[in-house]
């Protein structure tokens, strides 16, 4: 039997330059990755992954393009009309399916499949008590339970959001979130490095927080960076108009979408 898992890293806040709509939500300007560039940062292994060459036409010197990415890269922008964090996840894990809209973790246990949530909150992503909770303090704890479930679950769904990231960007520290970006980079070369065959691993951001700026929540394109471990270079997944192609892509991996191609969806194009 094949045992398909997908890996979801989440960090939370890092956004890639103002979305179309910027100019509605207070965020003209906004650029989290752009303003934190030259405050230490040091991201080899999201060089690799593809980071700089989401941003072709604005290349940052401290996030350079790679000529040979391993990760499929992309960019995502919001679609949701809302201020509010919570309201960019529930568009990124909400799935449209014939009767009903429902959240595709929720889903994935209505039918026995294993998911795992690990984060510093629970409630926004799942209802079902079949789905396995994990609430974390910290970037460090949020790792070691990611590293457990990575060895423990051999299929299904591990979504994993790093707290510290979102806390300093929330807290202003231009400095200290490219210090602990820098720690998350080294964190996702191990991970990569641990990857199976049957594996999907996905990097990516459900909001962002310019920590340059006053705004709680600001309007940007959101990274999404796709390793499938039988692909040794990726390529450019374009520009998704909704957190939603998440959801979806989750949705055509695990089969739970009955043959229907919900877009946008970008499981075919990195399988």
């Amino acid at each position: 039997m094949t045992h398909k898992r997908m890996i979801i890293l989440d960090i939370a806040s890092l956004g890639i330059g103002e979305a179309p709509d910027a100019n509605r939500f207070n965020s003209v300007g906004a650029d989290t990755l752009g303003h934190i560039a030259d405050k230490g940062l040091n991201v080899p292994n999201l060089i690799e992954s593809g980071l700089g060459n989401i941003r072709w036409d604005n290349e940052l010197v401290a996030v350079p393009q790679n000529d040979a990415p391993r990760a499929f890269f992309g960019k995502m922008v919001p679609n949701v009309a809302s201020y509010r964090g919570s309201a960019s996840y529930r568009e990124m894990f909400d799935y449209t399916s014939d009767v009903r809209t429902v959240s595709v973790m929720d889903l994935m246990a209505e039918r026995h499949m294993d998911v795992s949530i690990i984060s510093s909150f629970t409630n926004y992503l799942e209802k079902q008590d079949e789905i396995s909770t994990l609430q974390v303090p910290s970037d460090s704890k949020a790792f070691v339970e990611l590293s457990s479930k990575m060895r423990t679950q051999k299929d299904g769904l591990i979504y994993c959001q790093v707290p510290d990231i979102h806390i300093l960007a929330k807290d202003r520290n231009c400095f200290g979130y490219a210090e602990q970006l820098n720690k998350v980079d080294e964190t996702i070369g191990k991970i990569v490095e641990r990857l199976r065959d049957t594996d999907l691993l996905l990097i990516l951001s459900s909001e962002a927080i310019d920590p340059s700026m006053e705004t709680k929540t600001t309007r940007e394109y959101l990274p999404l960076l796709v390793f499938n471990p039988n692909q040794s270079v990726g390529k450019s997944l374009g520009i998704k108009r909704s957190l939603g192609a998440v959801g979806n892509a989750i949705a055509a991996y695990f089969d739970l979408d009955d043959g229907r191609k919900q877009k946008p969806n970008f499981i075919s194009e990195v399988l």
